[in-house]
């Protein structure tokens, strides 16, 4: 009897082995930087794209939980900046706005990728994906906002260059819950400058908020935590080409 609890123990002890060499061949993570431009949509700039891109850079984190699905991170910095003499207003205060503010985004988001990705660069080079999630914005240089929860929402398509090192470009978009990002609102009588005082009751809900921001740009990342699998037939020496 001693023998057999013997030998299922050292069944198991294998097996957890083996368990655990598998995790670390799915548990691929990524630390990446980012670097592009960000603007603003809203009051002063309803729908030009691009307008007024002013630099932006941070850095990501990505968890891979299988090959489609990830779990990401970020901190970018950057900065807003409008001018109502861009555009032609009918409201004579509208077409004097003018505003200028940096930020800091933080978000957390789930993240799926359109082709399976993440393991082996020889199976897939690129993959579109797109993420969304939950984040928020520290804004300086605004007498209104401070801070503010936001929606984000990524678009972007990465390249598996080598073994562990990917580069992409991405899109991202955030919905603020306030009308106050360019320190502008609605009144009844027409556009005025600054803060609550000037919306009136029906005003006020987040569904009427104009107020986005938006990011473009390339990013750069590096795969952590990859060479640690423990299959020996993971990698063939047709890997030796790749590196």
């Amino acid at each position: 009897m001693k023998r057999i609890w013997i030998f299922l123990m050292i069944l198991m002890a294998l097996g957890l082995q083996s368990a655990v060499a598998q995790q670390k061949v799915k548990k691929v993570q990524n630390i990446g930087i980012f670097a592009g431009g960000s603007y603003y949509f809203g009051d002063i700039n309803p729908e030009k794209m691009f307008y007024r891109l002013s630099p932006s850079f941070g850095g990501f984190y990505n968890f891979w939980i299988n090959k489609r699905y990830a779990v990401r991170a970020n901190v970018y910095y950057g900065g807003l900046k409008a001018d109502g003499k861009d555009f032609t207003y009918s409201f004579t205060s509208l077409r004097n706005a003018s505003f200028s503010s940096s930020f800091i985004d933080m978000a957390i988001q789930f993240e799926f990728n359109f082709l399976p990705y993440g393991y082996d660069p020889r199976k897939t080079l690129f993959t579109p994906y797109v993420s969304g999630g939950a984040g928020f914005l520290f804004l300086f240089g605004n007498k209104y906002v401070s801070n503010e929860f936001v929606l984000p929402v990524n678009l972007g398509i990465k390249i598996n260059l080598s073994k562990k090192l990917d580069v992409g470009a991405e899109w991202g978009i955030r919905k603020t819950f306030n009308d106050y990002l360019d320190e502008w609102a609605p009144d009844i009588k027409g556009w005025h400058y600054g803060g609550p005082g000037f919306v009136p009751p029906e005003e006020k809900s987040f569904l009427h908020n104009n107020d986005w921001y938006s990011f473009v740009g390339i990013f750069a990342s590096f795969k952590i935590f990859y060479d640690r699998e423990k299959c020996p037939a993971y990698w063939d020496s047709n890997d030796k080409i790749r590196r």
